[in-house]
């Protein structure tokens, strides 16, 4: 690991009828590097294309997580509570449309990777989601 955390950025591309987002970073003199699939390129035309932010940013999570791979983890929940008024949908539903419309965003520009010396993941497991 190295001590370097990388700062990692998912860029729209495609049309509005046809959206596309590819995963890119910076190198060591902030030249663009983008991800392949199996690695970074310098050459764009090589990056993968997804679907959807929600497919990059796990892309984004797996580079991050090689970059903290051997520091000590500690873990909190806050919960978060989703409040649905109608009838009442099926869990997969719920879960399913979570995955798609929901973001969490860490303005991790303006208030860093994490508080002193940490980095920080929110990760929403919605496959931990109930009822209440």
């Amino acid at each position: 690991m190295s001590d370097e955390i990388p700062m990692l950025s998912i860029i729209k591309k495609g049309s509005r009828g046809f959206p596309r987002v590819i995963v890119a970073k910076g190198d060591e003199f902030r030249n663009p590097l983008y991800w392949t699939g199996s690695g970074w390129s310098a050459a764009e035309a090589e990056a993968m294309v997804f679907a959807n932010a929600n497919d990059a940013s796990w892309v984004c999570h797996d580079v991050l997580m090689l970059a903290v791979s051997n520091r000590p983890i500690h873990r909190f929940v806050a919960p978060i509570y989703i409040e649905l008024y109608g009838d009442k949908p099926k869990l997969a539903d719920l879960k399913q449309w979570l995955e798609r419309a929901m973001r969490i965003v860490v303005d991790t520009p303006k208030h860093g990777l994490g508080p002193k010396g940490t980095v920080g993941f929110v990760i929403a497991d919605v496959d931990e989601m109930k009822a209440v």
